[in-house]
């Protein structure tokens, strides 16, 4: 049985399409991003690297293709679920806790924020950081538990407390 959030729409039309406007962007020069992202991940979590394929560019295109395919289908949460799942499960499988989906999503945003300058705006980084607590309190949920996903801070959040918006 999936974890199932609250809403089966994540987004409003507006974040979706903002979500994939930015996406564009930053598939454009997808190294490069994988890059910073990658860059992020590790000062705020070293041991992390322990975790990923120890091929960079193997786990660069696993980050590419996997935030692809969820940005395709971010309008979608019952088509997400099943790969959300999967993910997840392969996530427990490479060693990954509930507490590392705050990094990553912090990973995220800061890549983010970094590559898109102005174009992350507040509308963005808004439809971004509630499109990936979906995300994560999704697969927290299917790995974890409901506890698991209850005790998730959101992004944005950590990026607050961090200091680091």
């Amino acid at each position: 049985m999936f974890y199932q959030p609250k809403s089966k729409q994540l987004l409003t039309v507006s974040q979706v399409d903002i979500i994939r406007r930015t996406f564009l962007i930053i598939s454009a020069d997808s190294a490069y991003a994988e890059e910073i992202f990658y860059q992020y991940l590790f000062r705020i979590k070293p041991e992390l690297e322990e975790l990923l394929d120890r091929d960079s560019s193997i786990q660069s295109k696993k980050l590419t293709n996997m935030l692809g395919l969820i940005v395709s289908q971010i309008h979608n949460l019952p088509e997400l679920l099943p790969m959300l799942s999967d993910l997840a499960s392969r996530h427990i499988g490479y060693g990954v806790r509930a507490e590392h989906y705050h990094d990553v999503g912090h990973a995220l945003i800061a890549m983010l924020r970094d590559i898109l300058g102005s174009g992350f705006d507040s509308d963005a980084e808004t439809a971004w950081v509630k499109a990936y607590d979906g995300i994560a309190v999704t697969m927290i949920g299917i790995s974890f538990g409901n506890a698991g996903a209850v005790q998730y801070q959101s992004a944005s959040n950590v990026c607050q407390l961090a200091g680091k918006t």
